[in-house]
């Protein structure tokens, strides 16, 4: 009975230490901090969106020599860039990762969804665009 007894106590202590810690953190950061804080992250004036689907159109797919000049192409912009192989499943990709990107296994006529977040999301995604 006294092992039974024992991992209660430190189980129950745990639960103890971390209520009041939390319940601190939340008292002093709901009233003020988060309300200004989701609120300013939430309104950023120059953060455009885009996506697009593309279809892979080389006979190798996209492979390192291609996708060498998607990652050149894709750095010269301030915005997130991702991709999603939507063929495969696959989840998004930084676009300006070359190790990333190889990672899409991309082939001829698979769709990839390009997603561009940014000052310069609709130049990324048009200048992207023209490389398929």
């Amino acid at each position: 009975m006294e092992n039974q007894s024992s991992p209660f106590s430190p189980l129950e202590g745990k639960i103890e230490r971390n209520e009041p810690h939390q319940e601190g953190g939340n008292s002093s950061n709901s009233h003020a901090s988060p309300p200004d804080a989701r609120s300013s992250q939430l309104e950023p004036p120059h953060q455009l969106s885009k996506s697009v689907v593309v279809t892979v159109s080389d006979p190798r797919g996209l492979h390192l020599r291609s996708g060498r000049d998607v990652v050149r192409i894709a750095s010269q912009f301030q915005a997130e860039i991702t991709a999603s192989n939507l063929s495969r499943n696959s989840n998004a990709v930084d676009l300006k990762s070359i190790l990333q990107l190889l990672q899409l296994q991309a082939r001829q006529g698979h769709s990839l969804q390009l997603a561009a977040t940014g000052p310069d999301a609709d130049a990324a995604i048009e200048a992207l665009c023209s490389l398929f």
